[in-house]
């Protein structure tokens, strides 16, 4: 199996960056991932069970039933986010392709001589968040090889995310989608309101010092272009 999907390893369809990000900037998250799912390429939805989790999916699935889920469990959520992500697959007919660490929590801890997740170190937390979510994420990427994420991040989370666009280039040639980008809070709430979706309890991240900071799975590779594009 590949290591990683390299953009010389994927032939990267000629989607013109610029010309998305105007026609998405006036366009509805229904109508971005209408879009994607009329490419007719392999698309890979993440998710993490959080607060507004319910939304990305829900309009995923609803536009494509079937559709390709991945989650990244830690290992270090609590049972109210296990509750969540059981509830919720099974209220939208979800089988989530579950991703884990190759090691247990605590021998995570143990390796990176984490005594106390309240102290730990700005090197710790790196190394932490490579272990338990870029690596098991890049393994989701090398199995199914997604040439478009959708993701539901969004622009008021953190300072990073507030100035990305909609669409985006990752450094491994797959075209990044928020369709949910430029939602407040409220329009989450209104959009799970809506449909009758419920609201999820907040993430344990151990990977970040604070919510409104990053853990890597989306600043370590965002650009606006693919190189020799």
């Amino acid at each position: 199996m590949q290591s990683s999907n390299t953009l010389a390893q994927r032939a990267i369809p000629s989607w013109d960056l610029t010309a998305l990000n105007e026609t998405f900037a006036r366009a509805t998250p229904e109508t971005i991932v209408r879009w994607a799912v009329a490419q007719g390429v392999q698309t890979l939805t993440s998710t993490s069970f959080g607060p507004h989790a319910a939304a990305t999916l829900h309009l995923v699935q609803h536009l494509a039933p079937g559709s390709l889920v991945v989650w990244v469990d830690s290992g270090f959520v609590d049972e109210s986010t296990r509750n969540f992500a059981r509830d919720l697959s099974q209220q939208l007919g979800l089988e989530p392709a579950i991703f884990r660490p190759k090691t247990t929590p605590l021998t995570c801890l143990a390796q990176l001589g984490i005594k106390d997740l309240n102290e730990v170190n700005t090197a710790q937390r790196h190394h932490l968040a490579a272990t338990i979510k870029l690596e098991p994420f890049q393994r989701a990427l090398d199995l199914f090889s997604p040439q478009i994420w959708i993701s539901g991040i969004r622009g008021e989370e953190t300072a990073f995310r507030s100035e990305l666009d909609v669409a985006s280039w990752d450094e491994r040639g797959i075209l990044k989608l928020a369709p949910f980008l430029r939602a407040s809070s409220s329009d989450m709430e209104s959009y799970l309101s809506r449909h009758g979706l419920p609201l999820g309890p907040p993430v344990f991240d151990p990977t970040k010092a604070a919510q409104h900071l990053e853990c890597g799975l989306h600043t370590r590779a965002n650009l606006n272009r693919p190189q020799g594009h």
